[in-house]
């Protein structure tokens, strides 16, 4: 009986907790709207990721335990989700359809508050923020294994729209089906999936049939309509098709991470840990690229990426899209991209933007 007491009195404290917690989450989010009026007085930009990067990292610094400093960035990511809503509706376009990397990178930066618009395509993504029937959208910029997305970095050099914020995502993937895996005789997946799986499946199921599909939500539609048959894909993928998760992190490489951005019509102001993302179109000469690079060690900026493409306006004419540390709005740095610009054909500034601290 001493113990049903005590339980009784520790839940009848939670409760007591509880309430204050949610009028003290009402009033966040009274202050919020108050916010969501100067805002709209102004046009200023209701998604302001420089600000909500300072909030995550200053909930983490007054972090006592015992709750994780992830559990408590979910909990403010919706918390900010849901004050954005009251000031605005937004729209977020992404590479769908729902339960891609892509869409959980999306719900990792915006919350559920928002309406999300699935694309087919990256360039989809892009018109859909260009022509403003997406106030955001979120694309793959970077694998840790597989380098540079470069469908990706060409669409910069189509369409007019910035990076205002960047989200890292670990990749982890999972084996599902709706059968036991002893039964699985093919799996379903994205070419780039198969290839970070490679010795986990040579070594676990060489005998499986492996078929290439366009996405892993697509993945995950035939494992549950076909019998004997598998998908690999985020682990989130399985609940939505009724499919159970066999294995778990079956990639290769436990550290694997993609970099999204999230695309804008303009950028962020400075929060003090940003990056700019530029494009340089040169000439095709000796020492094209020293005379770009030759300012960023005078000016002593950090080059994070560098990357060359074709333009896309002459054969065999190439542009570099390149990624460096600080903001446009620095001295040093308008300093110089002015230097830069002297030798470029043309200097297209891209976005500067807070750097995502969630991970290293």
């Amino acid at each position: 009986m001493k113990t049903e007491g005590a339980l009784e009195s520790l839940r009848k404290q939670i409760d007591d907790l509880d309430s204050r917690i949610v009028k003290l989450l009402n009033d966040r989010a009274g202050i919020a709207k108050r916010i969501g009026e100067v805002k709209r007085q102004t046009s200023t930009e209701v998604y302001h990721p420089n600000r909500e990067q300072q909030v995550y990292e200053r909930v983490a610094s007054e972090n006592k335990g015992p709750l994780p400093d992830d559990c408590l960035r979910a909990i403010y990511r919706e918390l900010m989700a849901g004050s954005r809503a009251l000031e605005k509706s937004l729209r977020v376009s992404y590479l769908g359809p729902v339960g891609t990397f892509s869409f959980v990178a999306a719900r990792r930066g915006f919350g559920a508050s928002v309406e999300y618009l699935p694309q087919r395509g990256i360039d989809a993504v892009f018109r859909e923020v260009e022509t403003g029937r997406a106030n955001y959208g979120i694309v793959p910029a970077e694998n840790s294994t597989e380098g540079s997305i470069r469908e990706t970095l060409n669409m910069f050099q189509e369409c007019d729209v910035k990076v205002c914020a960047e989200v890292i995502l670990p990749i982890h993937h999972s084996l599902m089906a709706g059968c036991a895996i002893e039964e699985v005789k093919r799996i379903y997946s994205k070419l780039q999936v198969f290839s970070q799986c490679r010795n986990w499946l040579s070594n676990k199921l060489p005998e499986v049939e492996l078929l290439e599909v366009g996405s892993t939500t697509e993945a995950a539609q035939m494992a549950k309509r076909e019998t004997n048959a598998a998908a690999i894909a985020h682990a989130e993928v399985a609940e939505p098709y009724n499919l159970n998760v066999l294995c778990s992190n079956i990639e290769d490489d436990p550290d694997n991470i993609t970099r999204f951005y999230v695309l804008s019509k303009s950028f962020s102001s400075p929060s003090g840990k940003d990056k700019t993302a530029v494009m340089c179109y040169i000439r095709n000469q000796v020492g094209a690229l020293y005379e770009i690079l030759h300012p960023f060690k005078k000016c002593g900026v950090n080059l994070t990426s560098i990357e060359s493409l074709p333009s896309g306006r002459k054969a065999w004419d190439y542009s570099f899209y390149v990624e460096f540390e600080g903001h446009v709005q620095d001295e040093n740095i308008k300093r110089m991209l002015e230097k830069v610009s002297h030798v470029c054909l043309e200097l297209k500034v891209l976005g500067s933007f807070p750097r995502d601290n969630q991970f290293p």
